[in-house]
């Protein structure tokens, strides 16, 4: 499983320069229509079976305690440490499947292997975000971001069922040449989703900034310090080395570069002096 790769004109409609051009919530205004158009299947068969639970009384909702706002810092963190990880799986996936085709062996064990790692792996993402909570305007971060990997976790899921169904030879009742024309859907349905996820970048470098005007009337600082600045950088060459320098890369690696691009222009920092 590849992803599609994201030219320099691609990358440049985003405007790292300060002030900071981004209305918050446009940002994922498409990224959040993709979302909907992927689960319109899934909420229809949700919305059937609910209808037909005639008999059954509607549980009285419970409020839940809102607990206190995650650090921005701690969330922009943790949101790297999960690119790296799905990056790192998707190369190995890559190498994996390399291999297979020298050897002269089919791919369906290595999309099997891959596909229980990416659901494993985005499952902990998506429980590991839910446990953190973001105050307005950044409230509707976090759960359209984790919208978007359940949906993902779904679809490897899939694609581990369909290879599964092709290793032992031929089944009774199996139709594979439709299973086989799955395949590439459900490819399709995880580009359109990591692309939304990668135009989402923006509004995330976002909950970084102190929105508090300098003398000129701009955004000009961020809430955190130089040397927690210079740690996010760190940790995202530690984690994608040259990649950063690809020239063609995939939305993955794209997201680590608008963010690095965004940490390293001329913002400054909580503990600079204001102009």
């Amino acid at each position: 499983m590849t992803y599609p790769s994201l030219n320099r004109r691609h990358r440049a409609g985003f405007d790292s320069k300060p002030p900071f051009n981004c209305a918050l919530r446009s940002v994922l205004k498409r990224a959040l229509t993709r979302l909907l158009a992927l689960c319109v299947m899934a909420l229809a068969i949700q919305c059937s079976f609910c209808f037909a639970q005639t008999d059954t009384k509607p549980a009285r909702p419970t409020a839940r305690p809102v607990g206190p706002e995650t650090p921005h810092l701690e969330f922009v963190t943790e949101y790297i440490r999960e690119l790296a990880a799905v990056e790192r799986i998707r190369a190995a996936g890559e190498e994996e499947n390399n291999q297979d085709k020298k050897d002269g062996k089919l791919p369906f064990a290595g999309v099997i292997h891959t596909s229980t790692m990416f659901e494993l792996e985005l499952g902990a993402q998506v429980r590991m975000l839910k446990s953190m909570r973001l105050n307005e305007p950044f409230d509707f971060l976090i759960p359209n971001i984790t919208g978007f990997y359940e949906r993902k976790i779904v679809l490897w899921r899939r694609l581990g069922e369909i290879s599964s169904a092709f290793i032992g030879g031929p089944k009774e009742g199996v139709d594979y040449s439709k299973l086989a024309a799955e395949m590439p859907k459900i490819r399709g349905e995880l580009d359109f989703i990591d692309q939304a996820l990668f135009e989402a970048t923006p509004s995330l470098f976002a909950t970084l900034i102190d929105m508090k005007e300098d003398s000129k009337g701009h955004a000009s600082h961020l809430i955190i310090t130089k040397e927690e600045r210079a740690g996010l950088i760190s940790k995202l060459d530690d984690s994608f080395g040259a990649k950063l320098d690809q020239k063609d890369p995939n939305y993955a690696v794209s997201a680590a570069i608008v963010l690095r691009n965004y940490l390293i222009k001329d913002y400054k920092c909580s503990d600079e002096p204001w102009d």
